[in-house]
Formats: structure tokens, C-alpha cells, sequence
């Protein structure tokens, strides 16, 4: 699976997270599929409010706030998009717990070095243990 995203929506997804430091950014990532072999357009960013008790190390969306977007058909959420202030792009424990396992891909965006911010795009899939790998992406024009 190969991920396609506009420098544009890669901006957003940075201009937003470094507003939320220093706590964890948020969102969904709407998108569709552009062909049977399952490569994925990303076409737009839904910022959401992280309503974790402890937001500077964990994120957690507010199930309410997402159902609109989850049940519109016109529009798929393709991804569940975060970001990691002070850690590496690479999922910790709790994000690998995430009830959300069923939205195709995971954005982390780590900002531990600011002059060169590390987008990272999974797909975690839950079985009897819990893993995940990394996907190709594009940035394009």
C-alpha cells in the first residue's frame, strides 16, 4: 500500500501540530482509495481536540466528535492522525492500543527535531498480538 499526500496537507499537519505543542496534535486524514492495489489518496485534514487527561504524552479523540465524519461515505477517513512532540514517529504502546484499528492507516508526526520533522504512516492491524509496519508514502505537489 502506498500513500499519496499534497506538500500542502504535509504544511497543515505540521502547522497544526506545532500550534498544539506542547501537547499532542490530533485529527482524522479524508481520503479515498485510487486504484485495486489499494493506493491511498489523502486528501484533507480534520483537525480534532484531544481530550486525553494527560495530553502532553497521550492522545485520545472524542468518539462523538468523530461519528460525523466516520458514517459519511462521500468522504472516507483514511487515517487517525497524532503527533509526538518529544518522541520518535513510531507507535508507543498506548497508540497500539487505539479502539480505532479499523481506519486503514496511522499518522505520527514526531517534532523531536524541529528542523526536520519525521511523518511517519502505519497500518496497525490487531490480532492475537498487536503489530504494525510502516507504509510508503508521497509527497507531492
Amino acid at each position: 500500500m502506498v500513500v499519496y499526500l499534497k506538500k500542502e496537507l504535509f504544511n497543515q499537519l505540521l502547522h497544526f501540530s506545532q500550534q498544539m505543542m506542547p501537547e499532542e496534535a490530533c485529527g482524522l486524514i479524508i481520503g479515498k482509495s485510487t486504484s485495486p492495489n489499494e493506493e491511498l489518496l489523502a486528501s484533507s485534514f480534520v483537525p480534532m481536540r484531544n481530550c486525553s487527561t494527560n495530553p502532553r504524552i497521550h492522545f485520545e479523540l472524542d468518539p462523538a466528535e468523530m461519528i460525523p465524519y466516520l458514517t459519511n461515505n462521500q468522504n472516507p477517513v483514511m487515517g487517525l492522525f497524532h503527533s509526538h512532540p518529544t518522541a520518535s514517529a513510531v507507535p508507543s504502546a498506548a497508540d497500539l492500543q487505539t479502539l480505532w484499528h479499523t481506519i486503514p492507516t496511522h499518522w505520527i508526526l514526531s517534532l523531536t527535531n524541529p528542523d526536520n520533522p519525521e511523518l511517519v504512516v502505519y497500518q496497525i492491524k490487531k490480532a492475537s498480538s498487536t503489530g504494525y509496519h510502516k507504509l510508503a508514502f508521497v509527497i507531492g505537489q
